[in-house]
């Protein structure tokens, strides 16, 4: 497939794709994005060769970028794969995305000297409701077992259905701290609340049914807390805007 494989109008937001497997990754996180807010949003980041989120990037053939979408939970979910986008720092809609990249079952096979190009829509630099933390300076504080993680999920689930109304899920269940994590030979430490639980479980960044061995990385910075799952990591800071749910 030529790089223009997917055509893109005059006004649209491009990216270049150089791999299968970023083609599947990006799909997937703008389907799961789009599933929970329809007005979702994806921000793509370029990573610098051997920058602090990603030191061996000067050794990889393909582009890298960081690939942020917004959750109606408030975090904001994050995967790392090897695209380029048009500009260092692009703001587009999950829809277009997802329209983007296809159908799921039929993903074509790329090759990185014959890369494909994606139109991703206009630019919505304006409509991202805050900042993203600076790359590095993180303290992690513990790996705690995955399915700690999916039982708070399963037990907030039961409560939901009994407390949701007509707004949707309650703000006491989301803003409840449900998870202490406390690093070692540090004062460092992490209040973890449902809704990055519920960002974590619903983006489909740790198994449904984990493993004994499968661990979730917590960490932290400033205001910010971060949960590394096997398949990406959510980021949420006191600070950041709370969407609507």
């Amino acid at each position: 497939m030529s790089d223009a494989g997917v055509h893109a109008g005059s006004g649209d937001e491009t990216l270049v794709v150089l791999d299968t497997a970023a083609l599947t990754n990006l799909g997937v996180l703008a389907r799961k994005a789009e599933a929970m807010d329809a007005h979702a949003l994806l921000r793509i980041r370029a990573v610098a060769a051997g920058s602090p989120d990603d030191p061996v990037a000067a050794s990889r053939p393909a582009g890298i970028a960081r690939v942020w979408a917004t959750t109606p939970f408030g975090p904001v979910a994050c995967r790392t794969m090897a695209i380029s986008p048009a500009r260092d720092d692009m703001i587009v809609r999950a829809d277009a995305v997802s329209t983007a990249t296809g159908d799921a079952r039929s993903v074509p096979q790329l090759d990185a000297a014959v890369p494909m190009t994606l139109g991703c829509g206009a630019a919505a630099d304006s409509s991202w409701p805050g900042r993203l933390p600076v790359d590095g300076g993180w303290t992690v504080l513990d790996a705690v077992p995955a399915g700690v993680f999916r039982d708070l999920e399963t037990q907030a689930r039961g409560v939901a259905k009994e407390e949701s109304g007509p707004l949707g899920l309650p703000t006491s269940l989301l803003d409840q701290k449900v998870l202490t994590v406390r690093g070692t030979g540090t004062s460092d430490g992490a209040d973890i609340s449902m809704r990055e639980v519920f960002a974590l479980c619903a983006m489909g960044f740790i198994p449904v049914e984990p493993a004994a061995d499968e661990h979730v990385r917590v960490s932290v910075k400033g205001r910010w807390r971060r949960l590394d799952g096997r398949f990406g990591s959510v980021y949420a800071s006191e600070g950041f805007g709370v969407l609507p749910i």
